[in-house]
């Protein structure tokens, strides 16, 4: 009894087991014989819509550049004869227009199919090369002890300054109720900053060593130094530089210009020395010689010398070493003279102001700005001639092999014409863009000089200079 009962449990358990089974093997097999979907390909008219028409400058250098025409080097996109496509290159872009235009004869969507296989790669490089155009005018010097240290920095640089500057024991000597010492160091302090526009400046000193005694005599004539080391003017550096020395011993003015010779061995530049003097020479040297010496080699060096309160001996003197120095002398009779004196050196004269319009750019240069641009610009119309060359050409072939129907093709034909006009009218417009930067440019600089030789103007007023 037993046994049947576990015989007939077992024999459903086994039918339950094996149905199980095949139910399984079942669904594993339909799982199989189902299809999995296939990733539809994109069609060419879907593919095209990533083709962008758009004729903007960023549009342009936008463009990937055709499929076909990679290969081409800007030289050849530049070239002035009209090229043909080459034979390999045909046979792939007719293949390439049969299988398309199986699709669709569409003119538009032919059209981005040109720009797809044929278009220039090269807009990118050259659009951004004319968008970076600046013009080249010539900045102008306008020395101004009111600039900016920025300003001042960034003016070219025109040549190099040597102040000599008499510290001898006549100096002590008061006019106008004031030590011409004191007198001379505000006057300098002045000219430095004005001569330090244009120029490197050095300022050495001489007589400032030992006394008047003789027994001081070779001490004070060897002791001439040079305080302030040739470099770009820095205010505060050069008016410390003042505080370093008193007025004490005796006049080597020779051996001042000596030392100016030979600060200006290495050096390039034209090389200006302006001695400021109560004196004459008093260490048994000869200024005049020394003068000489140091123009002998470079007719662009000069010695200008101010004589500050001097009597008619040392005027002598001091004229004879300025013009053998190829220089100039002036006198300054009291402080204000001196003031005075010393910025005439540097303040341009009624004359200079008269013609100092020229310092700015003028119709001519302008129009050299011009034409330098223009080269820039007709180097992109280059590239999109060349580029219409190609598509005139696909638009013959898809003609002569009778892709499309002529009517689609006449179409085409104008499609590609209206691009090239506004691709060449779009180029017009960039041109007025960069013409107004460049007379924007001009006009600032015009403003800058005219406002300078207006503040000239003022300030020769203002000190009664009549030259």
């Amino acid at each position: 009894m037993f046994r049947r009962v576990f015989v007939s449990v077992f024999m459903v358990l086994l039918l339950f087991i094996t149905a199980c089974s095949d139910d399984e093997t079942t669904e594993a097999k339909n799982e199989k014989d189902v299809k999995q979907p296939v990733k539809k390909e994109q069609t060419i008219t879907e593919e095209l819509t990533s083709i962008s028409l758009a004729l903007t400058r960023g549009d342009l250098k936008g463009q990937q550049g055709g499929t076909l025409v990679t290969g081409t080097s800007l030289e050849e996109d530049l070239a002035d004869e009209e090229t043909e496509i080459d034979p390999a290159t045909k046979d792939k872009l007719i293949t390439e227009l049969k299988k398309i235009t199986e699709e669709t004869q569409n003119p538009k969507d032919l059209q981005k199919v040109l720009v797809q296989l044929l278009g220039s790669n090269h807009y990118k490089e050259i659009i951004e090369k004319a968008e970076n155009f600046e013009p080249d005018f010539e900045e102008p010097f306008l020395p101004d002890p009111e600039k900016s240290k920025e300003e001042v920095e960034n003016e070219p640089k025109k040549g190099k300054a040597i102040i000599l500057l008499d510290a001898s024991s006549s100096m002590l000597l008061k006019v106008d109720n004031q030590l011409k010492m004191d007198i001379a160091k505000k006057a300098v302090k002045r000219f430095g900053e004005a001569i330090g526009q244009e120029n490197d400046v050095s300022l050495v000193v001489y007589g400032h060593k030992g006394s008047e005694s003789d027994a001081d005599k070779a001490l004070s004539c060897t002791g001439i130094e040079e305080v302030y080391p040739m470099g770009s003017y820095k205010k505060e550096a050069f008016e410390k530089s003042l505080t370093t020395f008193k007025s004490k011993g005796w006049t080597p003015l020779a051996g001042a210009i000596k030392k100016a010779s030979e600060m200006s061995k290495n050096y390039d530049e034209n090389i200006t020395v302006y001695i400021v003097s109560d004196g004459v020479e008093t260490c048994d040297g000869d200024p005049v010689k020394e003068a000489k010496s140091f123009v002998k080699d470079n007719e662009e060096r000069s010695v200008n010398i101010i004589g500050f309160h001097v009597d008619q001996d040392a005027e002598n003197q001091l004229k004879k070493v300025s013009e053998a120095g190829n220089g100039d002398y002036f006198a300054a009779n009291s402080a204000d003279d001196l003031k005075t004196t010393i910025e005439k050196e540097w303040l341009p004269s009624y004359i200079d102001l008269a013609w100092a319009f020229t310092k700015a750019p003028d119709a001519w240069e302008r129009l050299d700005e011009y034409d330098r641009f223009d080269v820039e610009l007709e180097a992109i119309k280059d590239i999109i001639k060349k580029e219409k060359e190609r598509f005139d050409q696909a638009v013959n072939i898809i003609r002569d092999e009778e892709m499309i129907e002529s009517a689609a093709n006449d179409e085409l034909r104008e499609l590609v014409s209206e691009r090239y006009s506004k691709m060449i009218d779009e180029m017009g417009r960039f041109r007025s863009f960069k013409i107004d930067e460049i007379d924007k440019r001009s006009e600032e600089i015009h403003k800058r000089v005219e406002k300078w030789t207006e503040r000239m103007r003022q300030r020769k007023e203002e000190r009664g200079d009549m030259f």
